[in-house]
């Protein structure tokens, strides 16, 4: 096992659940130190409390919401009050809506926008410059496979990861030779609370057909490739060999027919909230 993360300091968003707590246990298991934060306080001290004592490593947690527009700066105030320096940032929080782009509620996609983009950028922007003048450590940017094509009925939320991807692999160029790492993560169906949320049931995806099974992992399973790509120095990483196939027949297709492909995989509508 690569020694990144040994006593390091590791922030991790939306770490009550899902990922996000997978994340945290299984870099523990790797030393490091975490910043936990998410909404629930209750959710996320429970997720602390199990990690640090099963691997007995230290441990901040901090409740925020990253979708409100002072979210971001609150987290960095509390993280820069803790007195660690932030080694490694996951941006993982992040939520979807599924349903015709009209019938949404439109505070809820501005919302999404703001946590799946402009937290993101707020985030990695303030902690960025630290890591390069250390000369190590780097930032896991949460995508999905959703952000490699457009998603018609989940047209907001596939176009916040589309951004995530671009922006995190613009930045991996540009840390170029500076000892600092830049990841986009971007996995297929993963089964947490997130398809919930989203109003997408995981049963739904289970009977989408074989690819639709065959794309799926489970969460510990997506967070051990994500840890070994981002520890093997990669700039994109797309787990799962469908998931990589059906990725680059949409850089091959015609595009009109990816969307037309996707509109039918994803119509049926629902609405989702925050995860």
């Amino acid at each position: 096992m690569s020694e990144l993360f040994r006593e390091s300091w590791v922030l991790i968003t939306g770490a009550s659940s899902g990922l996000g707590a997978e994340l945290a246990r299984q870099l523990a298991a790797r030393h490091a130190n975490l910043v936990l934060t998410a909404r629930s306080i209750e959710r996320l001290s429970a997720v602390a409390e199990e990690v640090r004592t099963r691997h007995g490593v230290a441990m901040h947690v901090i409740s925020v919401d990253l979708a409100a527009s002072d979210g971001p700066a609150k987290l960095i105030a509390e993280v820069e009050a803790l007195g660690v320096a932030i080694d490694h940032l996951v941006n993982n929080a992040g939520f979807g809506s599924l349903g015709r782009f009209v019938r949404t509620r439109p505070e809820r996609e501005t919302e999404m926008v703001r946590l799946n983009c402009e937290a993101v950028v707020c985030l990695t922007r303030h902690f960025l410059p630290g890591m390069i003048e250390r000369g190590r450590g780097g930032v896991i940017q949460l995508s999905s496979t959703a952000g490699h094509q457009p998603t018609p009925f989940f047209t907001t939320y596939g176009a916040t990861k589309a951004f995530v991807l671009s922006f995190a692999s613009a930045l991996s160029a540009e840390l170029a030779g500076t000892g600092v790492r830049m990841m986009a993560f971007c996995p297929g169906p993963v089964p947490t609370g997130f398809q919930k949320a989203a109003g997408l049931a995981i049963t739904d995806l289970k009977r989408g057909g074989l690819r639709a099974r065959l794309s799926m992992m489970e969460a510990p399973e997506a967070v051990r490739r994500c840890l070994r790509a981002y520890e093997d120095g990669r700039s994109v990483y797309v787990p799962g060999f469908v998931n990589r196939v059906m990725t680059l027949a949409t850089k091959l297709a015609p595009r009109a027919l990816v969307v037309n492909a996707a509109a039918r995989s994803l119509s049926g509508g629902g609405r989702g909230s925050k995860t």
